[in-house]
């Protein structure tokens, strides 16, 4: 069971990747996306709701057998962010590039209230702050999305 655990939390691996391990959850997660996710509102709510959950759960085991607080190989939370950044919004090569860039600095600067969030216990505090810079994100992109219409 660890290693399904391990498997899935690292998003298939690419957290255990030395260099970068977020930004290549990061993109695992926006290819998965890209590769599954079909222009519904409803599958995409549903997928939200899903990935959120799968996240928290997956992250509060991961850290138990890592007996570390959200360690870095930990980056199921990452596909959980870009997911929600990229939800709602077309799946043009713009808002790709621009949904994983904004993610990545939301992600690593955590401004407003977002590094707060990280210091929740266990699985929620590892995927809220994620979740939060993906909806800030998101919000963002809707904007241009409105603007470009």
């Amino acid at each position: 069971m660890n290693k399904f655990i391990l498997f899935f939390s690292s998003a298939f691996g690419t957290g255990y990747i030395k260099y970068a391990p977020g930004t290549f959850g990061t993109l695992a997660g926006l290819l998965l996306w890209k590769a599954v996710m079909p222009d519904n509102f409803w599958c995409h709510a549903f997928a939200l709701v899903m990935i959120f959950l799968i996240s928290v759960v997956l992250s509060s085991e991961a850290e138990k057998i890592y007996a570390k607080k959200d360690d870095q190989r930990i980056v199921i939370d990452e596909v959980a962010g870009i997911w929600f950044s990229l939800a709602f919004l077309p799946g043009a090569f713009l808002y790709l590039a621009a949904a994983f860039v904004l993610f990545r600095f939301f992600d690593v600067k955590k401004p407003l209230f977002i590094s707060k969030l990280q210091k929740i216990k266990g699985g929620l505090g590892v995927t809220l702050d994620d979740v939060a810079a993906g909806i800030i994100v998101n919000l963002l992109l809707q904007l241009l999305n409105l603007a470009v219409k």
